[in-house]
């Protein structure tokens, strides 16, 4: 994948719209939140806004809402429609999600003036408006991926061949595409998504929030942060991996941060298994409640059996604070270099162990080092950088 180039200053400060297909919104603060953190990291370099429309299932209300904020330094347009119930309900769906795009869009045109390039999050639906623009002459877009619908064990979930197509032309007709790691660029490689420029551009983390801690946590103390999908995740392995490892160390205890659709069926497989004790389920953690969560634990640990590049443990090396995970997405890559250590998605005998030798005292990389692998990288700086860079030669 090709090197991020540098370019002389624009004249002026370009103004960006942002398409992410997902994106905190009035219903959930969680989704999405790291493209907010890429939009970000733009802001000293570029004019960034950002439109988001989005399906609700609720059956009060309008059919279509446009709510306009200011954001932390982003205007942001979000469309919300009301989702259909009937036999035609997704030919109406498509026309609701059509319609709000355009409008909302128009919109922030006439408030901040013409977008002189379009960034897509996420494909397919975000990217139908930039596609359009671009093969009719108008502005450039990038497309950033952040899905793990590409890789082997969910591309049976990815659409029919209409989708396929499309999403073939969104990606063929972007100036680059950003996959947020290069084991996602394979996979989307290898299905036939192809382009003349694939350029990794990681995700983003605050690290004046996730602060080095100055002191370890207890080796005893694990942390599981998540979404509880237990499709993805593999809460219920890891606790029983966890239950496994109290017969060697009865002094473990686990705390699992988070919400989710499987989040009540996890706490009641914890008291099945004998748990309660050694588990603790503390809820959503945002903000300095995070931190400290980071701080003061031994390690982290996931045992997920897919992913691509987890946030969280980019917040966690910040920190200082060590990482067990699985060999899955770009994993390894974040983990390389004695950073972390690797299991095999849904080996629990080798979880177990691993469990083990950090109660031990084995996987302790340098905690300053983590926190510079995330600096040099990852960091707002880096990351906005690299894509002003493309910016720059997209409109070059």
């Amino acid at each position: 994948m090709a090197a991020a180039r540098n370019f002389a200053p624009l004249m002026k400060q370009p103004h960006v719209v942002f398409f992410p297909a997902w994106y905190p919104n009035r219903n959930d603060p969680m989704p999405g939140l790291f493209v907010k953190y890429h939009a970000a990291s733009l802001l000293p370099y570029a004019k960034v806004s950002v439109l988001q429309v989005l399906g609700e299932s609720r059956r009060t209300g309008d059919l279509i809402e446009f709510d306009y904020q200011e954001e932390e330094g982003l205007p942001t347009m979000r469309v919300y429609y009301r989702k259909q119930e009937s036999k035609l309900g997704k030919i109406i769906d498509a026309y609701h999600y059509l319609y709000g795009t355009l409008k909302g869009y128009s919109i922030l045109v006439a408030r901040h003036g013409q977008a002189d390039l379009h960034h897509v999050h996420v494909l397919t639906r975000a990217g139908f408006l930039p596609w359009l623009i671009r093969i009719t002459g108008g502005a450039p877009y990038l497309v950033t991926e952040h899905w793990s619908r590409y890789q082997k064990i969910n591309r049976h979930k990815f659409g029919g061949r209409l989708k396929k197509w499309l999403t073939k032309q969104v990606v063929k007709k972007a100036f680059a595409v950003c996959p947020v790691n290069e084991n996602l660029g394979n996979a989307m490689q290898e299905m036939g998504f192809t382009n003349s420029h694939f350029q990794v551009v990681n995700n983003v983390v605050d690290l004046n929030r996730f602060s080095l801690a100055t002191t370890r946590g207890d080796k005893t103390r694990f942390l599981h942060v998540s979404c509880f999908d237990e499709a993805a995740k593999n809460t219920h392995g890891l606790l029983r991996a966890f239950k496994a490892a109290l017969s060697k160390h009865p002094s473990l205890f686990l705390t699992l941060v988070g919400e989710g659709p499987d989040l009540e069926s996890t706490q009641e497989y914890a008291q099945e298994l004998g748990l309660s004790a050694y588990t603790d389920f503390v809820g959503l953690q945002m903000g300095d409640d995070l931190v400290k969560a980071y701080h003061d634990y031994g390690s982290m640990v996931m045992f997920s059996n897919y992913e691509n590049q987890p946030v969280v443990i980019l917040e966690a090396f910040s920190c200082g604070l060590p990482v067990i995970a699985t060999a899955v997405g770009g994993i390894p890559e974040m983990l390389a270099e004695n950073r972390g250590r690797l299991v095999e998605a849904g080996d629990e005998a080798e979880l177990t162990a691993a469990l083990c030798e950090q109660v031990e005292g084995k996987n302790a990389p340098d905690p300053a080092l983590l926190r510079t692998y995330v600096q040099e990288g990852f960091s707002y700086e880096a990351v906005g950088k690299m894509y002003f860079a493309l910016y720059q030669e997209a409109l070059a």
